[in-house]
Parts: structure tokens; C-alpha cells; sequence
């Protein structure tokens, strides 16, 4: 098959290579890393400056002269997945995902009103196509939302323009001073541990699933709390991974994805779980690898044999410990000296990711993802694990202080 991939995720790359598929990645700038390290698998590539214009893609495919040799488009990232399905039914090629599914895994409160006719627990929430021109107005726009309050993007991703107010007035200076957001939403806050629920789904099925529990909040991470999170082992938690998985369907079912992988985030706990956000993708970061070491299969891969209705092996396996997921923090402004071989010594780390090389200026944290490098760490458990990765920030901290210069 000829497949475009929207997003350089090495995964699904090498997945597809190695079953003989043709692949055409059209990629954004965060992804000439990965391009790199993929490059004599790839038939064919193309700059994109954005994934949320489907018209850019589909000239590129023109441009490339492969528009009318396409099989699949496949995303490859949280922001191409409706310009994917878009360009599946303009090339004519088979539709893994009807593009209105595809937009109820990307607009949030699209995803939300579904769940709420569903009867899916989740937050009250009010969308404002433009920005408030008044306190009173937005106060009385609000209604009965309870306070503290959340606000965020309609469609984005990482935490990214997020952020909490505990009343309408601070909501609104806090609007006034973020230009970005014109359009947005406003949600109730929602307490209790959060959850990350990630699956295949084939064929309506849920057929490979895995629970984790964020260590911290979220938008902690925008405070200097790195973002972490823990894989259970479905054998130790088999009541938990019961209720999860009933969960997870009912939040699927309501939005229609049939062949995909998807990635759920909710709140609370057993017995009062809350759906959150929804993504027809594999979880950012390191967690497709968790997965590997979790439940024995590869998301990114997995992701790509679905969208090319080739079957997903089931895994024969064992997990031989904890798996846990840390965005190590970065000191933004400086150069980078930490290097990939000081955080692979630290205790527990069993894979790195480097995300901001030796030498270049590391950034604010503006979001989640924003990190020196992205470690996967092992514990004996659950408790081991967060220790291991708690011990890892601290280290990279101490590392920054001795060899990151302004």
C-alpha cells in the first residue's frame, strides 16, 4: 500500500517499512528530528507549516505527484487527525474514520455535548466563540458553572493556553492578558487524581487497553512540576482495569471511533470516573513505549495497522516491573548542557528522549511536553516507580545548575 502519514512518529514508521508499505510523511517542524532518524524508510517527504489545513496537505500529495497513488492517510499527530479523514474521502482512498468522528476527537466540546447526551459523566462547560467584552457580560455568559473554573482552547493540546481562575473577574483579566485566545471554553474544575486511559480499538472492540494515573496534575507542569505518569500492570489492578475499560467504551461508543487507537484522559476515580478529553491518537510522550513494557504492544504501531486494516499481534507477555513516564524539567532560558548519556545513568531511566539538544536554549514551560528530555523509569512498583522518578527531577535540577549556561 502507498500510505501517507501526517507526523513523523518513528513507531509507525518503522511498522510500516517493515511490512513493505510505501510511505509519504508530511511533517512540521518539531518533526525533522524523527525525519532524520527515519530517512531511508521514507519514499517520499514534504514540509508542511501546519497540520490544521487540510488544503496544504492535499497540495503537497499534488505537488509530490503522489495525490492520485495514495491508499491511506494516516495521522500521525492530535492535530491532523480530521485532515486526515478529510483527505481520505477527497483522494478517494479507503476511510478508516468518517471526518465528523474524527472532529469529535478533536473539538472538546463537541466531545463533551456527545458524552452529556450519552449520559457520560463529565464537566459542565460553556464555549464563547469570541472574546467577552465586559465582566457582566461574561458573568452572566457563565450561568451556573461553579467556580473555580477552567479555561482552554477549543482544539489544542498540552496543556497549552490553559489555565485556572477561582472567580469570573479574575477569568476575565486573565483572558484580557492571553490575546491568543479569542475563541475558547470555560469548564468547571474538576478534583480527584487524574487518569490517562489509552486502547486499540477494532472493529467497535476495545481489544488492547492500559490504565495510568498521573503522578501530579497536569497543569502543574506550567508551575515547574514536571508532568509524570504510571502504567499499571493490568494483572495487579484487574478490578480497576475492569471498571476502566467499561468506562472507556462507554466514552468511545458515544463519539463513534471504530478502528482506531485512542488516548482519554479523565478525572476522579473508581466509581466516579469523569471523561475529560478524548484523542483518536496515541498519548503524546513516552507512553506508546510504557505501553510496550506494559501491556506488550506498541500504540504508534498498532495505530498505523489499523488505519491499514492490517490485524495487531497479541502480545505474548510479561511485564517484569513498574513503567513510569517523566517529562525531566528544563531551566528555561539557559543552554543546555545535560546530555543524553548523563540522564540514561540515572537510576531506573530505561529509555530517553532528548528534546532539547546540548547547546540550544531551552524553552519556557508553556505546556506539558516542554522538557530537557522525556525518560521512561522502572520501579519494583507503583510507589518504587514515583520515587525513581521524583529522584530523577532532582537530579537534572542539580545537572542544570552545574553545566546549563545563559
Amino acid at each position: 500500500m502507498n500510505v501517507v502519514l501526517l507526523g513523523a512518529e518513528q513507531e509507525a514508521i518503522e511498522e510500516l517499512a517493515r511490512l513493505g508499505h510505501t510511505v509519504t510523511v508530511l511533517y512540521v517542524a518539531h518533526d525533522r528530528v524523527v525525519m532524520e532518524a527515519c530517512q531511508g524508510l521514507i519514499t517520499h517527504r514534504a514540509f508542511l507549516p501546519s497540520f490544521d489545513r487540510p488544503e496544504l496537505a492535499w497540495a503537497a500529495l499534488i505537488h509530490l505527484g503522489v495525490a492520485d497513488q495514495v491508499d491511506v492517510v494516516v495521522s500521525g499527530h492530535e492535530f491532523a487527525v480530521t485532515t486526515a479523514a478529510i483527505l481520505n474521502d477527497i483522494l478517494g482512498c479507503r476511510k478508516p474514520m468518517d471526518a465528523r468522528v474524527a472532529l469529535a476527537g478533536r473539538d472538546k466540546p463537541l466531545q463533551k455535548t456527545l458524552w452529556q447526551r450519552h449520559g457520560v459523566p463529565t464537566a459542565r462547560f460553556v464555549v464563547f466563540p469570541e472574546r467577552p467584552t465586559s465582566v457582566g457580560g461574561f458573568r452572566d455568559a457563565l450561568g451556573d458553572l461553579a467556580p473555580p473554573y477552567i479555561v482552554k482552547p477549543t482544539a489544542d493540546g498540552g496543556a497549552h493556553l490553559v489555565f485556572r481562575a477561582e472567580t469570573a473577574e479574575e477569568l476575565f483579566d486573565r483572558l484580557t492578558a492571553t490575546p491568543e485566545l479569542d475563541a475558547f471554553m470555560v469548564e468547571e474544575w474538576q478534583s480527584g487524581d487524574e487518569w490517562h486511559f489509552d486502547g486499540v480499538v477494532v472493529d467497535g472492540r476495545i481489544e488492547t487497553f492500559m490504565v495510568s494515573r498521573d503522578v501530579n496534575p497536569c497543569i502543574e507542569a506550567k508551575n515547574g512540576n514536571p508532568f509524570r505518569s504510571i502504567a499499571l500492570p493490568p494483572k495487579a489492578y484487574p478490578e480497576l482495569y475492569e471498571e476502566a475499560r467499561a468506562f472507556a467504551e462507554r466514552c468511545r461508543s458515544a463519539l463513534g471511533g471504530r478502528n482506531t487507537v485512542f488516548h482519554l484522559e479523565v478525572f476522579g476515580g473508581p466509581g466516579r470516573f469523569v471523561a475529560g478529553e478524548l484523542a483518536w491518537r496515541p498519548a503524546g510522550g513516552l507512553v506508546s513505549i510504557s505501553a510496550q513494557h506494559t501491556v506488550g504492544v506498541s500504540l504508534w504501531a498498532a495505530h498505523a495497522l489499523v488505519h491499514i486494516d492490517a490485524p495487531v499481534p497479541a502480545p505474548a507477555f510479561e511485564p517484569t516491573g513498574v513503567m513510569g513516564f517523566v517529562c525531566l524539567p528544563v531551566k528555561s532560558g539557559f543552554r543546555n548542557g545535560v546530555t543524553q548519556e548523563d540522564l540514561e545513568s540515572l537510576p531506573g531511566v530505561r529509555h530517553v528522549r532528548m528534546k532539547a539538544p546540548v547547546g540550544e536554549v531551552m524553552k519556557e514551560l508553556k505546556t506539558t511536553s516542554i522538557a530537557v528530555a522525556w525518560a521512561l523509569v522502572e520501579g519494583d512498583d507503583v510507589e518504587h516507580c514515583a520515587k525513581r522518578m521524583d529522584e530523577a527531577i532532582r537530579l537534572v535540577t542539580e545537572l542544570h545548575e552545574a553545566k546549563s549556561l545563559p
